[in-house]
Order: C-alpha cells, then structure tokens, then sequence
C-alpha cells in the first residue's frame, strides 16, 4: 500500500521561475531535508534519470533511488517516478499556477512505498503515523521552498 500526500504554497515569483526550479530536481537539497544530493543525466528533463542519494535513517544515511521524468508540461507541471525495477515506488508530481504576475500557486504531491519507512527504520509503522509525519514534512519543505524563492532567488 501506498502513502499519498499533497500540498501546496503561494510563492511570491513568477511561474516560469518557480517551475524552473522546482522542475530540477538538483535544487530538491535546497528545501528536501532528506536529500543529499540528486545528480541528473540526460539532455532535456523529459526522459531524463535523477539519482537521488537521501538519508532515511541513521541506519540508512544513504539510500539510492532512481527516477524518471514520466510527464512535463513545460512551465506547468512535471511528474517523476521511480524506475519499474525499483525496490520501493515513489512518484513526485510538481505544478505550478500562475496566481499574477508575481505570483505563483504550487502544488506538490508524493506518492510512496510505505516499505521503504520500514526499510529505513528497521520496523513498521502504522500507516497513520507514516500519514502525519508525512503531512509534517510536506508543510516544512514548502516553506522552506517559499522562504528559499522569495529570499535567495532574485
């Protein structure tokens, strides 16, 4: 069974500029505590593989995790998910819209293999644990990624 978990954030920027950061996965370390890096190859994002090295644990300080651009809509919205062959499955979907000018509503959802908190933590949890501490996350890296765009990017 699958965790999903959504949430969204205004953010005081135009659209194309918050889509263009938030589409690049290499920028996730910036506002994602978890990641410690993502490295992207490939030409264009569509297509393109993202490895994502990220702490889950102290147990796992450092999990790999493969994903793949499955969807883009340039300047709107762009989808990850893991390789078919992955151990745990995550899909990332990532949409902007325009609210003005300067303006911009993102809406941020993730869906996850709850095996991989057991994985990490080396026990099970209930899913409405996973559900909450998920929730928690999401409300954190969305105002850091707010904090981020409004302060550090000009």
């Amino acid at each position: 069974m699958n965790i999903k978990i959504s949430g969204s954030i205004t953010i005081l920027k135009d659209s194309k500029t918050v889509f263009d950061f938030i589409s690049n996965l290499e920028h996730d370390k910036l506002w994602r505590k978890e990641v410690n890096y993502t490295n992207v190859s490939g030409g264009s994002i569509l297509n393109s593989i993202a490895t994502e090295d990220s702490f889950l644990s102290k147990r796992v300080p450092s999990h790999i995790l493969n994903l793949q651009c499955i969807e883009l809509v340039e300047n709107k919205l762009v989808a990850y998910q893991t390789l078919p062959d992955s151990k745990f499955f995550l899909k990332s979907i990532r949409k902007v819209e325009s609210v003005s000018q300067n303006e911009t509503r993102v809406l941020y959802s993730i869906e996850f293999d709850k095996g991989i908190v057991k994985h990490g933590l080396g026990f099970a949890l209930p899913d409405f644990i996973i559900n909450l501490a998920a929730k928690a996350d999401m409300k954190k890296y969305l105002s850091k990624l707010k904090s981020i765009m409004e302060i550090s990017i000009a």
